[in-house]
């Protein structure tokens, strides 16, 4: 179970508001994808914090460890910093809505053709019959996620390479609480009524692997007490 209190008090107000997601969808479906979980609305704006405090954590440990670690360790910190701003950005789309409210900036034609939502984001492309979002942020996600937080933390524990590898490159992994949550969260995203349980998902995701990025299993490489200096 998680320890610090800003731990436990993150993760009951992440699952209370996914609760709050399959009640409304249950009881008010419109107010459920019409308010709750709409574009701009309360869970996206969230998801977008999220991940901007998930970039800004991994840009800070960069600062403060560079002096400690190798080139190989820094980098990953700052790749991981770089995944996060791009999911911001995605969420966003890149931030469309300020350039067009305050520059009068007008989405590039080949959004306009091939984004199903006429925004400029890669998730939304559209191809023929081929969704990116559902390939690319569905499938190939989903599979990444299994991987994740089921597979690699075992391998992790198992294998002196994988574990001598992955501390190398900076790789927080998850503890048992935080794969417990994202199985429960995804149980949840299944009770969900009509189409839009993704965001919910999206929302509840982004707070876990946040949670975890904060008190990661293999937290002590991620600590300058544990340096000689």
């Amino acid at each position: 179970m998680p320890r610090k209190l800003l731990e436990k008090l993150t993760f009951i107000f992440v699952f209370t508001l996914c609760l709050l997601g399959v009640y409304f969808s249950r009881t008010d479906l419109k107010f459920f994808e019409g308010v709750y979980v709409r574009e701009d609305g309360l869970l996206e704006w969230l998801t977008v914090v999220g991940l901007l405090i998930g970039s800004l954590m991994n840009i800070y440990r960069a600062r403060i460890l560079a002096p400690f670690r190798q080139k190989r360790f820094v980098f990953g910190l700052y790749f991981l910093a770089a995944f996060f701003f791009f999911g911001l950005a995605e969420e966003i789309s890149w931030g469309q809505r300020i350039w067009e409210s305050w520059f009068d900036f007008k989405v590039p034609s080949f959004f306009l053709q091939y984004n199903s939502q006429g925004e400029m984001n890669i998730h939304n492309l559209r191809f023929g019959g081929v969704k990116i979002n559902k390939l690319i942020f569905g499938t190939f996600l989903g599979i990444g996620i299994v991987f994740y937080f089921l597979i690699l933390p075992l391998l992790y524990k198992r294998q002196a390479k994988v574990k001598s590898f992955i501390d190398s490159i900076a790789f927080p992994l998850p503890r048992g609480y935080h794969i417990i949550a994202y199985i429960s969260l995804a149980i949840l995203a299944e009770c969900i009524a009509g189409g839009k349980k993704g965001e919910v998902l999206e929302f509840g995701g982004t707070w876990i692997v946040l949670l975890m990025i904060f008190e990661p299993f293999n937290r002590e490489i991620f600590s300058r007490r544990s340096f000689k200096r």
